[in-house]
């Protein structure tokens, strides 16, 4: 039984991470990888680039099969780049920036919550975990003894 809770816990958590659109940023290549929770490419995503300061698209394209999407600025700024991941029940989207410096390199980029606090929510996912499945194990030796 206990293996039983324990597979199932351990498979409805892969589940639940399975939404959601991530990326990664290339170096100086402005290539931007487009993935799922469980890092499995996107491809055929919608992507929409805005140069610094503008409000018409610098350039508009899919993925690739491997997630993969690359552009080359033409100026230094911070450069908007839209996701929009359709699917069968609904669309994904996703906006997230790259500020480029005047020699065309990638100054900075924005992380995404999830990244930076995955390691500290899975372990605190793992631990409670843990402690349910000890309680459950002492109140079922208690429900026996009492029996």
């Amino acid at each position: 039984m206990i293996k039983r809770l324990f597979t199932l816990f351990i498979l409805s958590t892969i589940y639940l991470s399975a939404h959601g659109v991530f990326y990664k940023v290339g170096d100086k290549a402005l290539g931007v990888t487009i993935t799922s929770a469980n890092n499995l490419a996107i491809a055929n995503a919608n992507v929409t680039v805005y140069a610094p300061s503008a409000s018409l698209p610098f350039v508009k394209g899919n993925t690739d099969i491997n997630g993969n999407f690359a552009f080359v600025p033409d100026s230094h700024g911070k450069w908007r780049i839209n996701v929009d991941v359709p699917s069968d029940h609904g669309s994904h989207k996703k906006e997230f920036f790259i500020e480029v410096d005047k020699n065309f390199d990638i100054k900075s980029f924005e992380k995404m919550p999830l990244e930076r606090y995955s390691k500290i929510l899975n372990s605190l996912g793992i631990l409670f975990g843990i402690f349910g499945v000890i309680a459950l194990i002492k109140c079922r030796k208690k429900t026996k003894d009492t029996v």
